[in-house]
C-alpha cells in the first residue's frame, strides 16, 4: 500500500509519518481491495466490517469504539419519501468518528505517541476520543468562537484545546506551522481519515438491502463525506456488488462557498471568498484542500452542488426538532438542501444528519428561545 500525490503523482510509502507530498499536493491512498461480501454475515457491526477496503497494513490492531451502523429512518415530507440517516449518533456525536477511528489506528501503528489537529469541534472530538482509546496524546487548535460543549468534551477526552483567534481558517494556519514537529492527525488533509468515510456508502448499500438510492445529500464543508461516498460507491461498482453510484449533492452555507462557487463556475479547485461567521460553523471551511477531488467526486457521480441562507439553515433545523432529530445546524444545512430540490429529485434520497445538537444546546437554546 502507498500514497500518491494527486498533484504530481509520487508516491510515498505509508510508513512515512507525512500529511501532504513535498510539492504541497495532498495525497491519496492507493486501494484496489475490497471486502468480502459473502463474510459481512459472521462480522460485527461496526465500520471494521469493511477493513479490506481502507487500504491499511494487515494484521494493524484497529483502533474502535464502535462506530458505525447508524440508522436509517424515513419520513414522508411535503409528499416526498425522504431518508435519513442518522450519523450524530456516533460514540463522540458526528460522523467524523468514522475517519477517526481509521486514522488514529494507522497513528498508532506507526508508533506516533502524539498528535495534532484543527476544528471548529466535532474532528476534534473524534480525534481526541480515538486518541483516547489509543493512549496517545493530543491537541486541538480550535477557533475562538468555538460551542463550548465542544470543548468540553474535547478536554475531558484529555486532549489539550489551543484557542486561536479569528476564524477556522486562523485555526488551521497555526496548526500547520506545528504540524512541522508533531503528527498532523489532520481530517482536512490525511488521505486514511476520508478512507474511513467510505464506510458510509457501504453501510447505505446494506441498510437498503444492497440497492442504491438516486441522491445522497450531505453537509459540504471539507469535503470528506463527498470524496469517501464517491471512493466507497465506486469500490461497490468496481466490485460487482452493484451497478451504479448515486447522485451526489453538497450543501454549503452562502457565508461560506468555496467549493459551491468553483462548481458553479466550473473551477477545478477552491474559489477564494470572505467567510462570515455562520449557525453552520461546522462547514466554514475557507480553504478546503482537497477541493479538487471533491469536485472530481461531485461531477462524476452526475450530482451537483447547493447554497442555504442562514434563515433556511434555521427553519430546517426547526422542522427536524419537530420531527425528534435534534442536531446541530450545520445537520440542517443537508436538509435544507433537500428542500430547494424538484419533488423528483427528492423522492428517496438520502440525507446524512452529521452532527449531535447536544454539542451545541448552549447555542440552540439562544437561537430557539421559548416562545
Amino acid at each position: 500500500m502507498s500514497y500518491q500525490c494527486f498533484a504530481c503523482g509520487k508516491k510515498h510509502s505509508i510508513e512515512e509519518k507525512i500529511f501532504r507530498c513535498d510539492c504541497g499536493g495532498f495525497l491519496q491512498v492507493e486501494c484496489e481491495e475490497i471486502f468480502p461480501k459473502k463474510q459481512l454475515k459472521a462480522r460485527n457491526l461496526s465500520i471494521w466490517r469493511y477493513r479490506e477496503a481502507f487500504g491499511l497494513p494487515q494484521g494493524l490492531e484497529a483502533v474502535s469504539l464502535g462506530e458505525g451502523r447508524t440508522p436509517l429512518v424515513r419520513r414522508n415530507i411535503d409528499g416526498s419519501e425522504v431518508v435519513f440517516k442518522l450519523e450524530y449518533l456516533q460514540p463522540s456525536g458526528s460522523f467524523k468518528d468514522r475517519g477517526a477511528s481509521v486514522l488514529i489506528s494507522l497513528v498508532r501503528g506507526l508508533g506516533v505517541t502524539r498528535v495534532v489537529e484543527d476544528s471548529s469541534g466535532n474532528a476534534g472530538s473524534a480525534i481526541s476520543a480515538y486518541a483516547a482509546a489509543a493512549g496517545i496524546g493530543c491537541s486541538v487548535y480550535v477557533p475562538e468562537y468555538t460551542p463550548e460543549g465542544k470543548l468540553v468534551q474535547i478536554r475531558l477526552y484529555g486532549a489539550e484545546v489551543i484557542k486561536v483567534p479569528g476564524k477556522r481558517q486562523d485555526a488551521n494556519d497555526a496548526v500547520i506551522k506545528v504540524a512541522q514537529n508533531v503528527y498532523y492527525a489532520s481530517h482536512l488533509w490525511n488521505p486514511f481519515f476520508v478512507m474511513g468515510m467510505k464506510s458510509v456508502a457501504f453501510e447505505i448499500w446494506e441498510e437498503m438491502g444492497r440497492k442504491i438510492p438516486p441522491f445522497v445529500v450531505v453537509p459540504l464543508g471539507a469535503g470528506s463525506n463527498i470524496e469517501g461516498l464517491y471512493l466507497g460507491f465506486t469500490a461497490l461498482v468496481q466490485a460487482g456488488y452493484t451497478k451504479r453510484i448515486p447522485r451526489l449533492i453538497g450543501v454549503q452555507t452562502e457565508k461560506c462557498p468555496p467549493i459551491h462557487r468553483a462548481f458553479q463556475t466550473n473551477m477545478d479547485d477552491f474559489v477564494e471568498t470572505e467567510v462570515d461567521l455562520t449557525v453552520a460553523e461546522g462547514i466554514a471551511v475557507q480553504k478546503p484542500p482537497r477541493t479538487r477531488a471533491v469536485l472530481q467526486a461531485i461531477r462524476r457521480s452526475q450530482g451537483r452542488t447547493l447554497s442555504v441562507t442562514e434563515e433556511e439553515i434555521l427553519e430546517s433545523s426547526r422542522r427536524l426538532f419537530s420531527m425528534g432529530f435534534f442536531v446541530e445546524p450545520t445537520s440542517a444545512a443537508a436538509f435544507a438542501g433537500w428542500l430547494k430540490l424538484s419533488p423528483a429529485e427528492r423522492k428517496d434520497a438520502i440525507v446524512i444528519l452529521t452532527g449531535n445538537g447536544l454539542k451545541e444546546s448552549r447555542k440552540l437554546g439562544e437561537l430557539f428561545p421559548p416562545s
